[in-house]
């Protein structure tokens, strides 16, 4: 089954889900239909305000745990680091895109907590507080990404 962001599903994760001073859009999550997977999702966090804020964890019921996941290429084979949290720098974005070093990885992600087309996240910032907001399925990231500019 081919999954696309439909129109409206692309309106709705480019429409800014906000978190104080943070508004996070381009919410997308990689489609998979066996259970227990692990899937990489991605988003943009913009930061309105000039002091810097931080993502300190992502939880979501769908998956049995998420994982701020960064590829470090310093060595002779690349390595997945997990991460304890990326700053949002101030007047500035933070973006974990497919094709970046970022992502969030979904452990065990069970497909069957999906709702027409998608999964609920929760995004805890240091400063900001914690954002519960949609993530659209995608058969496709870098499409779906690539779609919105």
């Amino acid at each position: 089954m081919a999954l696309a962001a439909p129109a409206a599903a692309q309106s709705a994760i480019e429409t800014p889900a906000p978190a104080g001073t943070l508004d996070l859009t381009r919410r997308i999550l990689r489609h998979v239909e066996e259970p227990g997977q692990d899937v990489a999702a991605y988003v943009r966090v913009r930061n309105g305000a000039p002091v810097a804020d931080e993502l300190v964890s992502v939880r979501c019921a769908c998956a049995e745990r998420v994982e701020l996941h960064r590829m470090d290429r310093s060595g002779e084979r690349p390595d997945m680091v997990t991460d304890a949290g990326w700053e949002i720098p101030g007047n500035g974005a933070l973006e974990v895109r497919p094709g970046s070093p970022l992502h969030f990885m979904l452990i065990g992600y069970d497909p069957t907590a999906a709702r027409d087309g998608r999964v609920r996240l929760s995004l805890t910032f240091r400063e900001a507080g914690t954002v519960e907001t949609d993530f659209a399925l995608t058969d496709d990231s870098a499409a779906a990404w690539a779609a919105f500019d």
